[in-house]
């Protein structure tokens, strides 16, 4: 797997992506993207915030995103849940 930079989601508000797991895949997009003070993180600093349905709720973990023929490994934290659906949070610091 690669590593992700910050190019790799600035500018992507709205993207979708699949979370791989359990033979399946959870729909989810790209809500919010915010740019970090550096941490000196080869690739940048920057905290993603995905928006999925409201079940099922993807437990805390490494994941494997997929977009497109693209599939990266992020570690992600479910952080609420509303009539929207579930958020979600990824750190790389």
């Amino acid at each position: 797997m690669r590593n992700l930079t910050i190019d790799d989601f600035s500018g992507k508000i709205g993207t979708s992506y699949e979370v791989l797991i359990n033979g399946g895949a959870v729909p989810v997009k790209l809500a919010e993207f915010q740019p970090l003070p550096s941490a000196g993180r080869e690739g940048g600093s920057f905290r993603l915030e995905f928006l999925g349905p409201i079940d099922p709720v993807v437990p805390q973990g490494v994941h494997r995103f997929r977009r497109k023929d693209d599939v990266v490994e992020i570690f992600m934290v479910p952080i609420s849940r509303t009539p929207e659906g579930t958020r979600y949070e990824a750190i790389f610091f």
